[in-house]
C-alpha cells in the first residue's frame, strides 16, 4: 500500500468517525473556504487583466520608441566618417558663431585642439557647444564654469571627436 493510499484511508476513517452534525459543519466550512478562494482568484484575475490592459499600450509605445532609436543608430553607423578638419581653420568660424549668439567668446588654437574663453547666457553657451559638436565634430574635453557679471563665464578645451 502506498503512502497516499494510507493517508486516504486515514482521512476516510476520520470522516466516518465524525458525528453527522460535525460532518455537516466540516462540509459547510469547506464549501465556504472553496467559494472564498474562487472569489479571491476571480477578483485577482480581473484586476490583473485591467492592469495589463493599461500597461500593454505603454509597453508597445516604448517598444516602438526603441525600434526607432535602433533604426537611428543604424542610420548613423552607415554614415561616412567626417573628414578631419584642422583646428586652426575652425577657430574663426566658432568665434563668429559665438558672437552671432550674443556670447563674448575668444577662441584660439591650443595644441591639438581649441581653447575657448568667455561668457554669456548658460543656455546659449550649451547650444553653442552642441552646435560645435554637431557641425564641426568638436567635443568638449575640459569645461570650467563660474558665475560671471554677465551670466556664466567659461573656459573650455575642444578637440575633434576621436582625437585624444
Amino acid at each position: 500500500m502506498s503512502a497516499v493510499q494510507a493517508k486516504l484511508q486515514e482521512a476516510r476513517a476520520w470522516w466516518t468517525g465524525l458525528a453527522p452534525r460535525e460532518r455537516t459543519l466540516v462540509a459547510a466550512m469547506a464549501a465556504v473556504i472553496g467559494i472564498a478562494a474562487l472569489w479571491s482568484l476571480s477578483d485577482w484575475t480581473q484586476s490583473e487583466r485591467k492592469r495589463l490592459a493599461r500597461a500593454l499600450p505603454q509597453a508597445k509605445a516604448r517598444l516602438n520608441a526603441m525600434r526607432d532609436d535602433a533604426a537611428e543608430v543604424q542610420r548613423l553607423q552607415r554614415m561616412p566618417a567626417r573628414p578631419a578638419v584642422p583646428p586652426a581653420s575652425l577657430a574663426d568660424p566658432l568665434q563668429a558663431s559665438a558672437r552671432a549668439r550674443g556670447l563674448t567668446m575668444d577662441v584660439r588654437v591650443d595644441g591639438s585642439g581649441l581653447h575657448a574663453k568667455g561668457g554669456g547666457s548658460f543656455d546659449l553657451i550649451v547650444e553653442w557647444l552642441a552646435e560645435a559638436q554637431r557641425d564641426s565634430g568638436l567635443g568638449v574635453v575640459r569645461l570650467s564654469t563660474s558665475r560671471g557679471p554677465n551670466g556664466v563665464a567659461i573656459e573650455a578645451d575642444l578637440q575633434a571627436s576621436g582625437a585624444q
